[in-house]
């Protein structure tokens, strides 16, 4: 299993509004087919930034590689991205793409922090992921509390959350809502 060590989830996935030093972008996805109107899940594990890759390139890669390939066409498969950082405009634009050729995949993406909010062609292109049909979120507690049991090596230890992580959420949600 791929798991994350608890000192590098608590940094780079807290919440704050200004991340300095977090550079890397850390993505723990899953992948579930829609069976019997419970979702059964397939894959699930952690990609990060890797020689100048993006997390979210380095998963189409990896998906596209070695899932695709077995996966049915007529049968539906749900995607759900917990990330670090929301994707950048470039990343965004390859996501689309890809959604765009396969129409039996959906996409959720829950993210600890909005990445460079100010830009515009990073809010057109957060706005195009959801116009496409992706849903785009905030991390709120339940978010972090599945990714720390799920994606961190955690040595059977609850979720603690940290101070303001309710707040840094509120902002970051209002933030994508202003955006969206």
């Amino acid at each position: 299993r791929n798991l994350i060590s608890q000192e590098t989830f608590k940094f780079h996935f807290k919440n704050l509004r200004y991340a300095k030093g977090r550079k890397d972008t850390f993505l723990c996805y899953e992948v579930t087919r829609k069976d019997c109107d419970s979702p059964v899940s397939l894959h699930h594990g952690v990609f990060k930034n890797k020689d100048n890759i993006h997390a979210e390139i380095c998963f189409l890669y990896w998906f596209h590689d070695k899932v695709l390939k077995v996966l049915s066409p007529r049968e539906e498969f749900k995607i759900t991205w917990y990330m670090s950082w929301s994707p950048c405009f470039e990343c965004a634009e390859q996501v689309l793409r890809f959604l765009a050729t396969h129409h039996n995949l959906s996409l959720d993406i829950f993210s600890s922090r909005l990445y460079n909010i100010r830009d515009p062609e990073n809010q057109q292109n957060l706005c195009r992921l959801v116009q496409e049909g992706a849903q785009v979120a905030a991390m709120d507690l339940y978010e972090f509390k599945k990714c720390w049991k799920k994606f961190v090596d955690n040595g059977g230890r609850r979720f603690r959350p940290w101070k303001k992580l309710l707040t840094n959420f509120r902002y970051q949600d209002s933030k994508l809502q202003e955006i969206l």
